[in-house]
């Protein structure tokens, strides 16, 4: 079932003004460089899903554009304004009713119409009746998910660029879109089925199963001849053994443990005396702390009393010289007592009793010498203390350097001592981790026989499997055998095209393949083979690509093969003077018009050059668009002067 594609009218929104390009069965658009012809197959391709060329008129002046086509039976308009980078508008009529909706560029998660509309590739699929092929995201990796051929890779064959018309041959040489163009290849010709490549797909994940089964059972076996790794039995009586010596160990851990409480510690001795010396350093330092003490509490008192005596001596002295004073005010408020009555008696300042009797100095004497003797005493006291501090110090420093010492013996003693423990009982717990890791890993290990037989059995299972899906792929390939016929159609079409448009070296001799791994025609002249990266000039290369597009088409008109029918090619003998070779471009657009007049399906072609190749005889739908910067003849833009 063909692919049906016709574009009618491409509409262009600049700034200023809109332009209008109608289409016919055969457009050709001529004219100088530099007047828009490229960029209508570009806007085309835009509305399409592709990228634009941001030329300087592009950048300046594009505001939008909108292709109005017709997808199978819908009649549809596409539009995209220059900043729809990720998103297509399309409107169509689907059962008397307008759809519209933005298509995005890239697949989403989930479905934009219906149930398995996903992007703009799936609609455009949806909307020309076809159901694409689905394909492996990644050839190389057997698990990778199955993806729907895009609609861009199926475009690479209906628009022939300028820029790579003389450097690819339909992207095949291109490390990530030359599987794509392979996978198109393989859906225009047949020569693909889902279910061929799930079966493909299966019995790629299950061959590699068997194999790392296999692989593993080998690496098993080896490692266990290496390690001289018995039989089960024996494996088993390994790990009884060692059980064995694990309890022994453990027994004898647990003996040391007892032992050593059992035992009497040889510091014991000496642990006691530390504790008396540090007892007796105490209270040594508790009793210097107190003897300091005393001797500052009987320093203050002799000091105390040293003030009293001289206190005792001034108050004489200031009695024997304020003796027989006659006051006339008092000596503390200045109040005047000179009128106060008072008896002869009586002083006449504080009218107590006068005392005059001779035991006064007496008493004070006696009071100078008490005090002179108890500061005298207090004096002794406090040298004797001293000398006592002093040699409770010398004393105090002696036990200290006794506890240093005894210190240091405890140390070295205890350290000797719990080495040799320390020792015994790890070299017993270094014994038994390694027992218990070499159980553990024993145990392990004796799996490993009961493993090796069952991934042996289910390799032996997945062999089986194997054969099964050999013969169901074969029976596969055989019902795609009509694919076969239809490349070997497509190899003859594609000479009859090159003698027809009598292609520089091609004759009727000459034998043309396609070989399905890599989906490049070869021309086997004798035992010389060569193809497009063989031609040699710009201009051949580019007649070859062009050739092979006139061939492809018609090859799907006449086998009503899903290949869209819509061929545009921008400058088709680019790289081939006219003057030099005017037969070779006349047979060019010959065959190009061939192709555009068969009937049911018909292919639509634009056609993009600097001059004007006219049929040999009139065509119906043949239109032609000289753009050439004039006002009979105007460019895209026709405002715009500039680069």
């Amino acid at each position: 079932m063909n692919m049906h594609i016709s574009i009618r009218r491409l509409l262009v929104r600049a700034r200023q003004s809109t332009e209008v390009i109608e289409f016919a069965g055969v457009t050709f658009l001529h004219g100088p460089v530099g007047t828009g012809k490229s960029t209508v197959a570009r806007l085309i391709d835009y509305c399409f899903g592709g990228d634009i060329e941001r030329t300087p008129a592009i950048q300046k002046e594009f505001v939008s554009a909108e292709l109005f086509v017709d997808l199978g039976s819908n009649a549809c308009v596409i539009e995209r304004s220059s900043t729809d980078t990720q998103v297509a508008r399309v409107t169509w009529t689907a059962k008397e009713a307008e759809e519209s909706l933005n298509a995005p560029l890239q697949a989403q998660e989930s479905p934009i119409f219906g149930s398995d509309v996903y992007g703009l590739s799936d609609l455009l699929f949806h909307l020309c009746g076809i159901t694409p092929i689905k394909v492996r995201r990644n050839r190389q990796d057997p698990d990778a998910p199955l993806v729907r051929l895009s609609f861009r890779d199926v475009w690479a064959y209906c628009y022939l660029d300028q820029t790579h018309l003389d450097s690819s041959f339909f992207r095949l040489r291109e490390v990530f879109r030359g599987r794509k163009s392979q996978d198109a290849m393989r859906f225009f010709t047949g020569l693909h089925s889902e279910r061929f490549n799930q079966l493909e797909q299966e019995l790629a994940r299950v061959t590699e199963d068997q194999r790392v089964k296999r692989e593993s059972v080998a690496q098993i076996r080896t490692f266990m001849t290496r390690f001289e790794l018995g039989s089960e039995l024996e494996m088993g009586a390994q790990v009884q053994e060692a059980t064995n010596a694990l309890f022994a160990a453990r027994a004898s851990k647990k003996a040391l443990e007892e032992a050593r409480r059992a035992e009497t510690h040889p510091t014991d001795e000496l642990r006691q005396r530390l504790r008396r010396v540090g007892s007796e350093v105490a209270a040594m330092e508790l009793a210097l702390t107190e003897s300091k003490a005393a001797r500052e509490e009987q320093r203050a008192l002799r000091a105390e009393l040293i003030t009293a005596k001289t206190k005792s001596q001034r108050a004489e002295q200031a009695g024997q010289i304020l003796e027989g004073v006659d006051y006339k005010c008092c000596p503390q408020c200045g109040t005047d007592i000179t009128g106060r009555p008072h008896e002869v008696r009586h002083c006449h300042l504080c009218c107590s009793e006068h005392n005059h009797g001779g035991s006064a100095p007496i008493d004070a004497e006696i009071l100078r010498r008490d005090l002179n003797e108890r500061i005298d005493q207090i004096a002794d006291s406090v040298d004797r203390r001293s000398t006592e501090i002093q040699r409770m110090e010398r004393y105090l420093d002696r036990v200290r350097l006794e506890k240093t010492a005894l210190d240091r013996q405890l140390h070295d003693e205890l350290e000797r001592y719990d080495s040799s423990f320390v020792e015994s009982i790890r070299s017993v717990e270094r014994e038994i981790a390694t027992l218990v890791e070499r159980i553990s890993s024993l145990e392990r290990l004796r799996q490993m026989p009961a493993a090796i037989t069952a991934l042996e059995e289910e390799a032996g299972t997945l062999q089986g499997r194997i054969d099964s899906l050999r013969t169901r792929l074969t029976e596969e390939r055989v019902k795609l055998e009509s694919a076969d016929v239809n490349i070997a159609a497509l190899a003859a079409t594609f000479k009859q095209v090159m003698l027809a448009v009598g292609f520089p070296g091609v004759s009727q001799a000459d034998e043309v393949v396609i070989d399905t791994r890599n989906w490049e025609p070869a021309i086997c002249h004798g035992e010389q083979v060569w193809g497009f990266w063989d031609t040699g000039s710009g201009g051949k290369k580019t007649l070859f690509n062009v050739c092979y597009a006139l061939a492809l088409h018609t090859w799907a008109a006449e086998r009503s093969l899903p290949v869209p029918t819509l061929l545009i090619i921008d400058s088709p003998t680019k790289n081939i003077s006219y003057e030099e070779n005017p037969d070779l471009i006349r047979s060019l657009y010959d065959q190009a018009y061939i192709l555009a007049t068969r009937q049911d399906p018909s292919v639509q072609l634009i056609l993009i050059d600097s001059d004007l190749v006219s049929p040999r005889e009139e065509m119906i739908g043949f239109v032609e668009r000289r753009m050439a910067g004039e006002n009979t003849a105007p460019a895209l833009i026709p405002y715009y002067k500039g680069p």
